[in-house]
């Protein structure tokens, strides 16, 4: 299978007779593994390109069979007559044929006496459903909750904010990239443009360094950036260049030259956040005016990023990108704006990622495979303990609620440091190093420990005193007294309301996790919304079980998105 996929993605376009063998050859690949709708891509690609009237029946016995195995029987018929018919082309001995037209008449004759045949033709004609068509991964609506409010302060910048009180589960954020870039190493498996895993990939004509998961992906990146980036793709790769550096290429790829020329006057005019969101989803302003540090650069860091412009303008000049005769002050301007996408990506890209299953072992893990930049995202600020998760379909990022927010507290994402798994200290150096910035969320400034650190011979009520009081009271589990003072407040918390909640979310629990483990997903997840959602009420975190209940809402949410299971 991996065999021919080479060979089909090597072979130059003009070489049609070669290329459709190699389709045909992989379509009988992909039936035997039992891959029909797969198969039924790869002949109606071999059949596109006229393949040879001898062979033809070939390809028609199978697609029949394909279309029995996915019992589809209107197009099963179809496909058996299409077989008789080319079989006066071909040079099959008598016998056989005769074999192959009885079995073929056989089956239509039975098919046509199914009474599903005749319900499955008239359902047919209403959708128009077509099996042998390779299909890009579906475009979702994007969606900014009206949970969301895009504020800004002289402390914080930009950043997002609850308008009113966020459950957990809410989807707050469904967002296509500005542009995204593959990792090289998945160039070869996955969709250069939707980052769909694929099996049935088809090539560029006229490179072999990426695939598609279908004609209308490969059209599409051909319109926008790949015309440019075509027979440069390996240079970029080979030139050590960061997928960071990648993504700033392709931003000025996908627009023509007009339109940066047009735009440059305008991009340094200064925009409320209500006017970038407002913006067209494509407009370059929406992302040259996400934050730089300019004021922190150091100049090593600027002649770098100089240096890696003028790297990329040429690549761009080398794709074709300013005509036949490119003109200096155009190429200076391009270049400036190589440099600008330069510093605003070190701080606003975001890994776009797959989650791989084992099967045997039930081990997960989140693979890096892409990188992209979300303009609406980039403006959520980072919190140590995130109040969200995001997760992938193709390159569409979902960011969706993990506990409870009050309106006006921020919204935070997470950009990379947990304080589950590092100590304080690393966080923040790492943050520093990365993004610029001192963390300031509540699990630094209160130095919450990992998880591994957490007490569990203390249990962390919420006071319930009418007051709003939002000091934590600490009793042990082995606690007999169940009216406790509230050493802030003064105030009587009756905690028994809180151990009650721990007995029943015990059982929550047990069942949540056995749905997880049953591929339950979405069950999975409303169990555990629930439980956080309880536990919120009475319990502060950090604790252990709020952790744990956490991580399975977010495991929950990643099940949703790209996944790849390996064995």
């Amino acid at each position: 299978m991996m065999l021919y996929t080479r060979s089909y993605v090597a072979l130059p376009s003009e070489n049609v007779a070669e290329i459709r063998v190699v389709l045909a050859n992989r379509s009988a690949t992909l039936y035997h593994m039992q891959k029909y709708q797969e198969c039924l891509i790869d002949i109606k690609r071999a059949l596109d390109l006229s393949y040879s009237k001898d062979l033809i029946y070939k390809l028609y016995e199978r697609q029949a069979r394909c279309y029995m195995a996915l019992k589809d029987y209107p197009h099963t018929i179809d496909s058996f007559k299409k077989c008789i018919t080319a079989m006066d082309d071909s040079t099959l001995a008598s016998d056989k044929r005769a074999k192959l037209n009885l079995d073929a008449m056989t089956m239509i004759k039975m098919l046509q006496n199914d009474p599903r045949t005749a319900k499955q033709e008239a359902k047919q004609q209403k959708q128009k459903i077509a099996l042998d068509q390779a299909k890009p991964v579906k475009l979702e609506n994007e969606f900014v909750s009206p949970l969301v409010r895009i504020d800004s302060n002289r402390q914080e910048g930009r950043f997002a904010r609850a308008s009113a009180d966020v459950k957990p589960g809410e989807e707050l954020l469904v967002e296509r990239p500005f542009v995204s870039v593959l990792l090289e190493k998945f160039a070869k498996t996955h969709c250069e443009n939707c980052f769909m895993r694929t099996v049935v990939p088809v090539a560029c004509p006229r490179c072999a360094d990426v695939l598609y998961c279908s004609e209308q992906c490969r059209e599409e990146a051909s319109k926008k950036y790949h015309k440019y980036e075509c027979g440069i793709v390996p240079i970029i790769w080979r030139s050590g260049a960061s997928i960071n550096n990648h993504i700033a290429l392709r931003i000025i790829a996908s627009k023509p030259l007009d339109y940066f020329l047009k735009l440059k006057p305008t991009i340094d005019e200064e925009l409320t956040p209500e006017q970038l969101i407002s913006l067209p989803k494509d407009d370059f302003r929406r992302v040259a005016q996400l934050e730089r540090h300019q004021g922190e650069r150091q100049p090593s860091n600027f002649f770098q990023h100089v240096l890696m412009a003028r790297f990329l303008t040429n690549c761009l000049r080398a794709g074709g990108y300013f005509g036949s005769e490119p003109k200096p002050d155009e190429v200076s301007i391009i270049c400036s704006l190589v440099l600008r996408s330069l510093q605003f990506i070190q701080f606003n890209t975001h890994e776009v990622a797959e989650l791989h299953k084992f099967s045997s072992s039930g081990r997960e893990k989140s693979i890096f495979i892409g990188g992209a930049i979300y303009p609406t995202l980039a403006l959520f600020n980072h919190s140590c303990d995130p109040g969200v998760v995001r997760y992938f379909r193709g390159t569409t990022i979902h960011i969706n609620s993990v506990r409870p927010i009050e309106a006006g507290l921020p919204i935070n994402e997470n950009y990379g440091p947990m304080y589950t798994q590092d100590e304080r200290s690393e966080r923040q150096a790492r943050l520093k190093d990365l993004y610029w910035f001192e963390c300031s969320c509540d699990a630094c400034i209160d130095n919450w420990p990992k998880f591994d650190d957490l007490p569990r011979d203390v249990i962390r009520f919420r006071c319930d005193a009418p007051n709003n009081c939002s000091a934590v009271i600490e009793v042990p589990p082995s606690c007999n007294d169940f009216m406790v003072k509230c050493v802030t407040c003064g105030e009587i918390t009756n905690i028994l309301k809180g151990l009650k909640v721990m007995q029943d979310t015990e059982m929550m629990t047990r069942t949540a996790k056995r749905l997880y483990e049953t591929g339950e997903y979405p069950k999975a997840l409303a169990k555990f919304v629930d439980l956080i959602r309880i536990m919120y009420e009475v319990l502060a975190p950090p604790f252990p079980d709020f952790c744990e209940s956490q991580q399975h809402l977010k495991d929950c949410f990643l099940n949703l998105g790209n996944v790849y299971t390996l064995d």
